[in-house]
């Protein structure tokens, strides 16, 4: 595929030219219950196109390659004098991101991986609601006017499954670049449904401790879109114009690192094509910076932090890559009472914009003295801004889609 034409064919019309593309293979096998439901195989692939001439630029898309994506990009032309192309970078690959092994990875094997998951569930006597066992493979390639020619390879492996025991149902998935043991799914499943059963109605205000997964939930819909430069720039965020400032406890460093070797949003540059980095947020509760791509980042003379993010059939918008919190050396043993929560419903209804939320906890327990007690569904509030400046890390890290986090104590309320 000759992409280089196309960036021939703006230029020759005058327009600083960037193409964009991406392909992606994925196979998957589910469960309904039991019984193996479905099999799927997909394949997707497409080109974006911007161009960029006298402060305006133009965007087009397709899932052909056809010279017209330019013409089309060349006439659906906007005002946006802070759009630039990336220059050309010197990239350094993160480990552990690509393996063959997946590429080669067989049907059979996908299907032996769910079934022993199944089996676990069954063998236990709890039911099996649902469950799946997936691979893909992606790669991008983005070139531009400016003399960038990058291009990038992931590969995933994910397995997930959903149960019911004794009336109490439990969920538990992983994603990571590399096959791993599948058995670990079920039993944890397993681990979180029989600590929930059975569960108790209690209110209860003191420690609150968040696991990794219930802080996935709830921080993508309230602390993590403060961040955004994006955000910050249209008044949508908390954090503006609080550069410097203590904004959480001194036990509190963030950091967004897109170079984490066997990282699962790492790459060795953004979908933009500029390098990625390592960007301290938050250090001991002092803010210290934003996201940027390079729109925002020129908006305020400054550069992108590389955390551009896009589908061939969309524009750059700015997104973490590895969000981090770091780890303390405190563990749960230092705590003589508190509710471990490790899954969250309803963060969706969460307010981006000032961190208000209100959720439904689940899997949950209560511990006192050495004693569990297993929790029936409650209700978990407050304001994630305000929570964090009493937060203390733990040291029991694991990643969770985009965040990198251990379990975090609050002071907060359940009420049943």
């Amino acid at each position: 595929m000759d992409l280089e034409k196309l960036i021939k064919i703006g230029e020759k019309n005058g327009f600083e030219t960037e193409v964009f593309f991406e392909k992606s293979y994925y196979t998957g096998i589910d469960l309904d219950g039991k019984s193996v439901d479905s099999f799927q195989t997909e394949v997707d692939y497409g080109i974006g196109v911007r161009v960029l001439k006298d402060g305006k630029v133009g965007f087009a898309y397709s899932n052909r390659f056809n010279e017209s994506i330019v013409y089309r990009a060349m006439k659906n032309l906007v005002e946006d004098r802070y759009t630039k192309f990336a220059e050309p970078q010197k990239y350094k690959e993160p480990k552990g991101i690509y393996y063959k092994e997946i590429l080669n990875l067989e049907e059979e094997k996908l299907l032996e991986c769910l079934i022993t998951m199944r089996d676990i569930i069954l063998d236990n006597n709890a039911t099996v609601l649902s469950g799946g066992v997936s691979k893909s493979v992606g790669y991008v390639r983005i070139i531009n006017s400016n003399g960038v020619d990058v291009e990038y390879e992931d590969t995933y492996f994910s397995a997930s499954i959903s149960i019911m025991y004794e009336g109490e149902t439990s969920y538990e998935g992983k994603t990571r670049h590399n096959i791993f043991n599948v058995e670990e799914i079920s039993y944890k499943a397993l681990d979180l449904a029989k600590k929930s059963a059975n569960g108790k109605s209690i209110s209860y205000k003191g420690n609150i401790i968040l696991s990794p997964r219930a802080l996935r939930e709830l921080l993508a819909y309230t602390l993590v879109p403060a961040f955004s430069a994006e955000n910050v720039q249209r008044d949508r965020s908390i954090l503006k114009n609080k550069i410097g400032e203590q904004i959480f406890n001194d036990c509190i460093t963030i950091v967004d690192d897109g170079t984490l070797d066997y990282g699962l949003y790492s790459s060795k540059c953004d979908d933009e094509g500029t390098k990625t980095q390592r960007t301290v947020l938050v250090e001991n509760g002092i803010l210290k910076n934003y996201l940027y791509d390079i729109k925002r980042a020129n908006k305020e003379g400054k550069t992108s932090t590389g955390n551009a993010s896009r589908g061939y059939s969309s524009l750059p918008y700015i997104s973490p890559t590895n969000f981090i919190i770091e780890k303390t050396n405190n563990s749960l043993d230092d705590f003589d009472e508190y509710i471990y929560i490790n899954g969250i419903i309803g963060s969706h209804t969460s307010n981006p914009i000032t961190g208000d939320f209100a959720v439904e906890i689940q899997n949950s327990y209560y511990y006192k003295n050495g004693e569990i007690i297993p929790l029936k569904k409650g209700m978990f509030g407050g304001n994630i801004f305000e929570m964090f400046k009493d937060a203390i890390p733990l040291n029991d890290v694991e990643q969770r889609g985009k965040l990198i986090s251990p379990s975090i104590v609050f002071k907060g309320e359940i009420v049943s």
